[in-house]
């Protein structure tokens, strides 16, 4: 079914409403009204490739692995938990869509690389950008999430015929010369900083790089996003907004929603295992900010686990400034929330982790109530 707008009334005489954008999102707290949920089937597991080099150090035998389909239970027992989060939703009053799935299971080949398969479309929140009324689609690193893009094209086709602005960032080339040769996260190079994955060779960015406070967008350069990436999207956006480069003591970084976590106008999750590396905490802080350190997941093992961060627990989605919903096993981050004045839903989620990510990753905001603003001094 096509997606309209949501038709406003007037009183007699009164003049025309406008009508509210289809898509319209500038935060991430503000009263969510529709969303796209991921799934999990047609996923895949991607071979190595040199964007995964920051988890395999070399001389890794597993740096050899190929791409291989998820077992059937675990993308069935996955897709039972995304269907019964989405039914969560709409429970909530949240319009909820889905994206087509697609088999990601062959191989394919460009003029510069080959991938011997895809990967999912359970993340939404890694391959689209939303910021205002635009639907961003981003320029991913990882050559097995090239053609990811194409579970939603239906859907944003359908919100660009409603009056969203679509663009595509420029796609990229994933040639050799967008790598750094021989990348390795031994202790040698433990500061990323001075020892990044990618090269400046072309822009590339991960969605789920960025979070977005209104006027004021957070960023961290990290393994699937480079500073050309970040200047691309900067002057794209223009001086509506200010994308700040934050950077957190993180051996791998990809990704800040498990680092930095905005909840509410001042108030947001940190990470005490990835502390501030500039001063960005005093930005926050001299702005009336209130940083809290968030806790560990109860459902991972230590740092080292690959399949995902031990910091799944704060990957969160938040309803409005009031409710957030958090995987149902994370008591101590249930209580943390409820001593913030945050209420919880709780949904059981594990089964989805290996796919990528928790409720933040697996969603794409659409549209939620308010407008630009400026949460900062």
């Amino acid at each position: 079914m096509p997606v309209r707008p949501s038709p406003q009334t007037a009183s007699p005489g009164a003049a025309p409403a406008t009508a509210r954008p289809t898509v319209a999102s500038y935060n991430e707290w503000d009263p969510l009204e529709e969303v796209i949920v991921g799934t999990a089937r047609g996923a895949a597991r991607v071979a190595f490739e040199p964007a995964l080099a920051a988890y395999y150090p070399l001389g890794d035998p597993e740096r050899n692995f190929g791409g291989a389909p998820f077992p059937q239970e675990d993308i069935d027992r996955a897709e039972r938990q995304l269907d019964a989060f989405a039914l969560r939703l709409e429970k909530e009053g949240v319009t909820v869509r889905r994206p087509e799935p697609v088999m990601h299971h062959e191989g394919y080949t460009t003029p510069d690389f080959a991938a011997a398969n895809g990967h999912a479309q359970t993340c939404p929140r890694d391959v689209l950008l939303v910021i205002g009324d635009r639907i961003i689609e981003v320029p991913m690193a990882q050559r097995g999430r090239f053609f990811e893009y194409r579970a939603y094209r239906r859907l944003v086709k359908e919100y660009f015929a409603a009056g969203a602005q679509w663009v595509a960032a420029p796609r990229p080339q994933l040639a050799e010369e967008t790598y750094v040769p021989g990348y390795t996260t031994e202790d040698t190079y433990y500061d990323f900083a001075d020892h990044p994955a990618l090269t400046e060779f072309e822009p590339l960015f991960d969605a789920a790089s960025f979070t977005r406070c209104g006027r004021d967008i957070f960023c961290q350069p990290d393994v699937v996003t480079n500073r050309f990436g970040i200047d691309w999207l900067r002057r794209y956006l223009g001086p509506e907004f200010n994308v700040h480069i934050v950077q957190f003591s993180d051996r791998y970084p990809q990704h800040i929603d498990t680092t930095l976590v905005p909840l509410r106008p001042g108030l947001a999750l940190t990470n005490p295992e990835r502390p501030f590396k500039d001063d960005m905490a005093d930005f926050f802080t001299e702005s009336g900010w209130r940083l809290v350190d968030a806790v560990p997941s109860v459902r991972t093992g230590p740092p080292s686990t690959r399949d995902v961060s031990n910091w799944i627990s704060t990957n969160i989605l938040m309803l409005n400034p009031e409710t957030a919903v958090v995987e149902a096993a994370e008591e101590p981050l249930t209580d943390l929330f409820r001593s913030l004045g945050i209420d919880v839903i709780e949904c059981e989620f594990d089964a989805v982790f290996r796919f990528g990510g928790s409720f933040h990753c697996c969603t794409l905001d659409i549209r939620r109530q308010g407008e630009l603003q400026s949460y900062f001094g």
